[in-house]
């Protein structure tokens, strides 16, 4: 077999989560690691710092972060053909994770024979859209459709996290069905896991002892849902005035969620926790009662919803994107009947009057054990590659 030594791996992404917390870094983090169990990889990041990483995974410094986004696109051009060089061999197989970094790439690839997999996180521009105002935004957002409908021309296959982003991609970009594959996302089962004595944890993080403690987190941003989330935690906190809810992240609502919580009276019922930090989210995970993802709309996988369960907390969600298909296969009464706070509201209030209606914590994690890891991910990823590498090889024949 021609490869059996592994594959000679080209990967290009954002960032890393390290450097850059978010959804799209930490799963691009997560299978460039396990990739490079099997195989060689370079990843090309926009960072002028560079994450400590196995042999076998190779980070390279491709654009900085506070140039222009074309001279960005250029740089990972210019990195991309350096590797490449101009012989064969020397890469077997292109995997982007970001259109704006991977059209450069794609284009080197394209020259020699190299073939190009992308995997589709969501659309960009429509969550430009959704998040601003004024015409110098709607430029941008224009100019971001133009870079992801180039970039996504350059494919020769397609891998989504939800049937939810494969029907958005060949919707939006008139990309073929029959080149898109579904493989959903994972958690670091490793990482991931349920807490041996969740009140000493509960203690660590402050929490309340005896108070039901419901957690989310998300960027804080409109499409994300935590204003609805707030107005239905009104009705919860009535129901429940023991109850406590959490919100991790940042970003630029922060500032509309706090004037909520204080018109609400919800002060001492909800907490803005701020970035939590990476070796800190487990623990939240293990002390809290439920976790809840309120989003509205532009909800690709939901790796969060994942890593809940793979450390034993039930998780609740709108019927968004990958939720729903997380959720509608495990435990169909955990989604909310729509997005609305209303329907929030009247779900979790449901399951905290019902606690026996909660899936166990082993349930949860053995669902996510049966389905989402990253040795799973891995294995049809690989498949993926080699499929494509067959078709190269019988295109050139």
């Amino acid at each position: 077999m021609p490869y059996s030594d592994g594959l000679n791996i080209m990967t290009t992404g954002l960032s890393w989560p390290s450097l850059q917390p978010g959804g799209l870094n930490t799963y691009f983090k997560s299978v460039c690691e396990q990739l490079s169990s099997r195989n060689k990889v370079h990843a090309l990041i926009c960072s002028l710092e560079t994450p400590s990483t196995s042999e076998e995974l190779k980070i390279h410094n491709a654009g900085d972060p506070k140039d222009g986004i074309w001279k960005r696109k250029d740089d990972f051009q210019r990195k991309a053909a350096d590797l490449m060089g101009e012989g064969s061999g020397r890469i077997d197989i292109l995997y982007t994770h970001f259109a704006p970094y991977g059209i450069g790439p794609a284009l080197e690839a394209k020259k020699r024979g190299i073939p190009v997999i992308m995997t589709f996180h969501g659309p960009w521009n429509e969550e430009m859209k959704m998040e601003g105002r004024g015409i110098k935004h709607r430029v941008k957002s224009t100019i971001a459709k133009n870079i992801e409908h180039r970039a996504y021309k350059l494919a020769d296959k397609f891998i989504v996290l939800s049937e939810t982003f494969r029907d958005m991609l060949h919707k939006l970009h008139g990309v073929p069905l029959n080149k898109i594959i579904v493989i959903p996302g994972a958690a670091n089962v490793e990482r991931f896991v349920p807490a041996p004595n969740r009140l000493a944890i509960r203690r660590t993080l402050n929490l309340p002892e005896g108070a039901t403690t419901v957690l989310t987190v998300r960027r804080l941003v409109n499409r994300m849902g935590l204003l609805q989330l707030l107005e239905a935690w009104k009705q919860v906190s009535e129901r429940f005035p023991n109850a406590i809810l959490l919100i991790g992240g940042k970003g630029p609502l922060r500032g509309e969620l706090e004037e909520k919580i204080a018109d609400y009276g919800l002060s001492s019922k909800v907490r803005l926790l701020g970035y939590i930090p990476d070796h800190e989210l487990v623990s939240y995970y293990q002390a809290a009662d439920l976790f809840v993802v309120p989003s509205q709309a532009l909800e690709g996988f939901g790796l969060i919803t994942v890593e809940a369960m793979a450390a034993g907390l039930p998780v609740m969600a709108t019927p968004v994107g990958g939720n729903k298909e997380i959720l509608a296969g495990f435990r169909p009464e955990l989604l909310f009947k729509s997005a609305a706070s209303e329907d929030m509201a009247e779900g979790m209030i449901h399951m905290l009057s019902n606690r026996k209606l909660l899936p166990s914590r082993d349930e949860c994690r053995e669902h996510v054990l049966e389905k989402y890891t990253w040795e799973r991910v891995t294995d049809q990823v690989e498949s993926v590659f080699l499929t494509a590498l067959g078709d190269e090889v019988a295109t050139r024949c």
